[in-house]
């Protein structure tokens, strides 16, 4: 079981401008100025010894992450803009399928791939949309009516259907067992938990954890309990998560850090990154989350326990995470 990442940034698509490329090859050459490279491998293989933000970004399409668990059908999360590359990567000749997309809310980065979506368009395909927004059929045609896009929802072939949930709702699609949660966000957005074989992977996006987090009863402690892969909503700061952005739906890397700690989560993801923060300024919030993870466990956990959560890694648009 693994997830793959194919949009990690929140609110708007934010691919990098020309200035911060040039700056990012500027930092490489300049890192690489004492090699000697022999072939284009040490040249990937060097890159890799930098920090992603030198060679990549964190923040380019909007929310869209696929959990593969190894089935015919294909299992997505969202569906940003990130839905029209995992698009591009399917063959011209591929067989018809059938593409679960489950919609954590319908804010429009959320929403705003499906209309660039291929499969949709192929008369042999079934798209089930799952979600607990009664509207999740309109707002997909609205955004899709003149004068906001070219193309009609009636001009899409493949077989469309909407599964709307009550909350509270767990699932099984085929043997993937699928549990739920409300989560705080304006218009509320639902939280998705994976399990298939002993594995688990939870997609927890738009969610917003205050003071009531820190009380021992709190609901995503059991929810997140023990998860393989926690791909959380880090999009601000502490500080600005807990005041200026407080009631504002997001969450932010130190509290992301602690709610996984507490349930004892394999591998934190944090994801839906702020598009005005610069890559350097992500991985320095990381940074700090990592600080406060050790010192976290320090003061919570006996040294014969294991510490929580056991790696923390920055999601971007085509990370692979194996549960």
């Amino acid at each position: 079981m693994k997830a793959i990442i194919w949009g990690s940034c929140g609110s708007l698509p934010s691919p990098a401008s020309s200035s911060a490329i040039r700056q990012k090859v500027k930092n490489a050459l300049w890192a690489a100025r004492s090699e000697q490279f022999q072939s284009e491998k040490q040249v990937d293989d060097f890159l890799e010894t930098l920090p992603h933000s030198t060679h990549g970004t964190y923040k380019a399409n909007t929310s869209c992450v696929q959990i593969d668990a190894g089935t015919e059908d294909v299992i997505l999360c969202d569906a940003g803009t990130g839905l029209r590359d995992y698009a591009l990567t399917i063959p011209a000749d591929a067989q018809p399928r059938t593409y679960h997309i489950f919609v954590s809310h319908l804010h429009w980065d959320h929403i705003q791939g499906f209309p660039f979506f291929s499969p949709a368009y192929v008369p042999e395909n079934t798209i089930i949309f799952h979600g607990f927004h009664s509207s999740i059929e309109s707002s997909i045609r609205k955004q899709m009516r003149a004068p906001y896009f070219p193309v009609p929802f009636e001009a899409m072939q493949a077989s469309i259907e909407f599964d709307i949930q009550e909350n509270g709702s767990n699932f099984d699609l085929n043997d993937v067992h699928i549990r739920t949660i409300k989560q705080e966000h304006p218009g509320d957005s639902w939280g998705y938990r994976f399990e298939h074989k002993n594995k688990s992977i939870v997609y927890s996006s738009d969610s917003e954890h205050g003071p009531e987090s820190r009380n021992s009863d709190y609901p995503f402690i059991d929810f997140f309990n023990k998860a393989d892969i926690l791909i959380f909503d880090g999009q601000y700061t502490f500080e600005d998560a807990n005041n200026s952005k407080r009631h504002w739906g997001h969450s932010d890397h130190i509290t992301a850090v602690e709610l996984a700690a507490r349930a004892q989560v394999k591998q934190l993801v944090i994801s839906h990154h702020e598009p005005s923060h610069g890559d350097l300024e992500i991985e320095s919030l990381c940074a700090e989350a990592a600080a406060y993870r050790q010192e976290y466990n320090q003061q919570n956990t006996s040294k014969s326990k294991h510490a929580y959560p056991e790696t923390i890694t920055l999601a971007y648009d085509g990370l692979v995470i194996e549960a």
